[in-house]
């Protein structure tokens, strides 16, 4: 019984601790109304789990959004893809509430070395929602280009659309963005 409890202990130190070195990445974008942050942990070699907040004015009301996510990043020789679940929840001049929707990235490489271009997106239909919160879609394009090991710059264009019971449609962020990403 004791060497069974031993090696069960030695192979969950082994998968929890075995980890690839770089398993923490945070990274930090601004647009011309907007900011956020997002911090983002591997947790098994092709899940990650991540939490992020942004905050934008680009509607003329205050908007925070805060986020968390569980993505799937299998290991493809050509394609850097993400696909897997997010929770969001905002709270806005237009109203507040909450959602569980998709979410995705892919990214090819470039013949420029060390860059890499691709998109991204999500979508909370009305059924998983809550609060003043109906539906709510985000998607972009970016460009990254990668430093030194695991750190990137990236710029692109992000679109973020929500609407709100009562209030209708609202575009709560779109336009340039830009930021740094760097893994520990």
């Amino acid at each position: 019984m004791h060497r069974k409890i031993t090696l069960m202990t030695i192979a969950l130190a082994t998968l929890f601790f075995g980890q690839q070195t770089y398993a923490l990445s945070v990274a930090a974008s601004a647009g011309n109304n907007s900011y956020g942050v997002e911090a983002s942990q591997r947790l098994l070699p092709t899940l990650r789990g991540s939490i992020g907040y942004m905050h934008s004015d680009d509607s003329g009301r205050h908007a925070d959004i805060y986020s968390a996510s569980l993505m799937f990043t299998p290991p493809l020789p050509v394609l850097d893809l993400s696909v897997g679940t997010r929770y969001q929840y905002m709270d806005t001049g237009f109203g507040s509430g909450g959602g569980f929707g998709l979410a995705g990235s892919a990214f090819v490489p470039t013949p420029i070395p060390l860059t890499s271009i691709g998109g991204f997106g999500s979508y909370t239909p009305d059924a998983f929602t809550h609060g003043n919160l109906e539906e709510s879609y985000e998607f972009g394009v970016q460009a990254r280009v990668n430093l030194f090991s695991q750190t990137y710059l990236h710029g692109g264009y992000r679109y973020f659309r929500t609407e709100f019971e009562g209030q209708g449609s609202q575009t709560l962020d779109s336009g340039p963005v830009f930021g740094i990403s760097a893994g520990f």
